[in-house]
């Protein structure tokens, strides 16, 4: 069975899967022949040319995280198994793989229970190294009105989901403020499950066993990676349930083997598991097109909205420390452009390595598994505020004598991305060093 074929076994599935959405985005090699980006080659489409994206091209398909005309936003938890140089063998090597899958079962099947025991709907659907916890949130809904109360919108980003851009499929409507405080809300809620489930594993790496982190902050781990809340949401989407995925040809040059594919493990309404899948299949469907066409005929290719079972979650998440640390991380006065980088350099307790990234902060300051060690120094070496310590980053980003490629004026607005890995890390530090409980 080919890409063609396979799609077309899939197609009315995974429509369903861009219920709320009015566009596609693919990414793929591809269409480098076609002018498109090679650090990014993406292409926005209308829904309707889903058949032709797919049952004609072959393509793999992502959904964008906010909805037709802002009407929904996509949380898009996102978990993977990160073996640094060896990352290569999740996409090569069946067995390797079904190996490393197995090793995050319990730290899955936590965060499962978390979803479970409180009757919260989600769709888990896997990747070759991963996977992703997904549910809607329709802005008329309560819980998605609670949500949108979380977020927080710097002024830099505010300015890049105002743009009205009729020639960009994402932006034709610009992003409303109200579905990018949703999705700022929902980024913090994933941080909070992301210590939950880091907490109850804490002890995994003493024992033999690969550690959970966070947002890409070590090498070799189960990494939470919530780095999809960074940047304007307009950037934001995720690979489709029942979509090919083309890693292990167009990364690591496995051309002469067949697309793997994302594979859904379970759905839960709030009430009804249907189906869970073992590791097993999951991996022998992912490696396997005509097995992963049987699997499919299992699920309808909806994904499940929130219910009020979220509030209760969300008020859950509003009595725990993070939530203190992040309303204080809010309200706290950011420091005037300059100055944060201007007394950064005179800080005496840092270590020089950190103060080598004040001076050559491409690309260190931009590298999470950097920027953790960064962020910890001045927080809690130097004690500086942790938004303080975030202007640090905001500052060396705004600085255009660093050489940045990034766009940090509107794809990846410098305040919004740096409060992002500045809270993140600040938190994390403090959760180390006991500042913080979960």
């Amino acid at each position: 069975m080919n890409s063609q074929e396979y799609y077309k076994e899939v197609i009315h599935k995974l429509r369903n899967c861009f219920q709320y959405n009015d566009c596609i985005v693919s990414i793929e090699k591809e269409l480098v022949k076609e002018g498109y980006d090679p650090a990014f080659p993406a292409i926005t489409v209308l829904k309707n040319k889903l058949k032709y994206l797919t049952e004609k091209r072959g393509f793999q398909v992502h959904i964008p995280a906010v909805g037709a005309k802002s009407q929904s936003v996509l949380m898009p938890m996102d978990f993977e198994i990160f073996l640094t140089k060896d990352n290569y063998k999740l996409y090569t090597d069946k067995k390797t793989q079904k190996y490393y899958f197995k090793q995050t079962v319990p730290a899955l099947n936590f965060i499962k229970k978390i979803f479970t025991d409180r009757g919260m709907p989600f769709l888990l659907d896997y990747t070759p190294s991963g996977g992703h916890i997904l549910f809607q949130n329709p802005l008329n809904q309560r819980s998605t009105k609670e949500l949108q109360k979380l977020g927080y919108l710097e002024k830099d980003l505010i300015k890049s989901c105002q743009v009205i851009d009729p020639t960009n499929l994402r932006r034709k409507n610009g992003i409303s403020l109200e579905a990018a405080s949703v999705f700022s809300g929902l980024g913090k809620i994933a941080e909070y499950i992301s210590l939950i489930t880091m907490n109850e594993f804490k002890d995994n790496e003493e024992t033999g066993k690969l550690p959970v982190t966070i947002s890409d902050s070590r090498d070799n781990c189960i990494n939470l990676d919530n780095s999809w809340c960074e940047g304007s949401p307009h950037m934001r989407s995720i690979r489709s349930p029942f979509s090919l995925h083309k890693k292990n040809q167009e990364k690591y040059g496995r051309c002469d083997d067949p697309p793997l594919v994302d594979i859904i493990g379970c759905y839960y309404d709030g009430g009804n598991l249907d189906y869970d899948a073992d590791i097993d299949t999951v991996v022998d469907c992912m490696w396997d097109l005509e097995k992963a066409v049987e699997h499919s005929r299992k699920f309808s290719g909806m994904i499940p909205c929130a219910n009020d079972s979220l509030i209760d979650f969300i008020g859950e998440y509003k009595q725990s420390d993070l939530y203190a640390f992040h309303q204080e991380f809010d309200a706290e006065k950011d420091l005037n452009y300059g100055e944060a980088i201007y007394k950064a350099k005179k800080e005496k307790n840092i270590p020089d390595w950190a103060r080598n990234i004040l001076y050559n902060p491409n690309p260190s300051a931009v590298q999470p598994i950097n920027m953790i060690g960064f962020i910890y120094d001045f927080v809690i070496r130097a004690e500086w505020a942790p938004k303080h310590a975030a202007n640090i980053l905001r500052d060396m980003y705004m600085d255009n004598a660093n050489g940045w490629t990034q766009d940090f004026v509107d794809a990846y607005p410098a305040e919004e991305k740096a409060n992002f890995w500045g809270r993140t890390f600040s938190a994390l530090a403090y959760w180390n060093t006991g500042k913080i409980t979960i």
